[in-house]
């Protein structure tokens, strides 16, 4: 008799990796959320881009 399932490990790993998809989306979103109050209140581009290093915010990665 087999088993309905090949691989045992095989589940939770994609699981795994699914939770860890939607965080990362979910930490992007945070950021670019950021990035954006950041610049609406900052008075110029110098400003906005030394405020975004204070908080860590990578442009690279917000598209």
């Amino acid at each position: 008799m087999t088993s309905a399932r090949s691989n045992p490990l095989a589940e939770p790993a994609l699981a795994f990796a699914d939770v860890r998809a939607a965080e990362k989306a979910a930490h992007l979103e945070r950021n670019a959320l950021a990035a954006k109050t950041v610049a609406v209140h900052s008075q110029d581009a110098a400003e906005c881009v030394e405020l975004l290093a204070m908080l860590g915010l990578d442009l690279s990665e917000l598209k």
